[in-house]
């Protein structure tokens, strides 16, 4: 374990959270978590917390006192500081151009495309009460088509090996457990997930009890939504 003087500000039921929770394993970083409650307690809103972060969102990291938020750039940061001096943990976030342009494509892609048109679709259900929507419906459906084309030729998202895509768009995909939503029809997808899930040593300690915080959080709304995967 590697100390730091990082300070993750975080809450268990966030994807993004539970992203970077799982490179921090991955780099071995001793880091102090400070769990927020966004939920009951608006702890996110406090002002100590806005005047660190304006956005007010999570994660956010303190690392000696350089702030930082949105979990695809503290994956970078935290890799590009942290992971240089080993080899293996450097192939995280690759220095080799093209490599680290797939991984940069797949942060991308999980931003604009994947996580969007998983809040677009979810969101208006559980926080209105709307009925789903067939074209969101659709436009999920595709995100998840083209994960599982990119999983055809390749072990991991982004390449041969794992890399900080794989965490973000890992935490993306089984957020879609709190919503009971199946992704068994696409083989590829499914079996990369399940195959983490067990190749991952610290996967369930980063990811099943915020999945789990987040079903319960969605059932407390006490609206129905589509959980109809394709």
């Amino acid at each position: 374990m590697v100390w730091s003087a990082i300070e993750l500000y975080y809450t268990p039921g966030s994807p993004h959270c539970r992203a970077v929770l799982m490179c921090i394993k991955a780099l071995e970083l001793d880091v102090d978590l400070i769990k927020l409650d966004m939920y009951q307690k608006y702890e996110h809103k406090k002002p100590w917390f806005v005047k660190m972060n304006p956005q007010h969102t999570v994660p956010t990291i303190n690392d000696n006192e350089y702030i930082l938020w949105e979990s695809r750039a503290i994956l970078c940061y935290l890799v590009n500081k942290y992971g240089s001096s080993c080899p293996e943990k450097c192939q995280l976030y690759p220095t080799e151009p093209e490599m680290r342009a797939n991984v940069d494509r797949l942060l991308y892609f999980d931003t604009g495309t994947l996580y969007k048109n998983i809040v677009d679709y979810f969101h208006p259900q559980l926080m209105s009460g709307e009925d789903a929507d067939e074209r969101k419906a659709n436009a999920l459906k595709q995100s998840l088509e083209y994960i599982d084309l990119f999983l055809e030729k390749t072990s991991y998202c982004a390449g041969p090996h794992l890399t900080i895509a794989d965490f973000s768009i890992l935490a993306s995909v089984t957020q879609l457990e709190g919503m009971d939503y199946k992704i068994t029809a696409y083989p590829n997808l499914c079996k990369w997930v399940e195959r983490l899930k067990s190749e991952l040593p610290y996967y369930e300690s980063c990811n099943s009890a915020g999945i789990e915080m987040f079903r319960a959080w969605a059932k407390s709304k006490n609206r129905s939504y589509s959980s109809k995967g394709k």
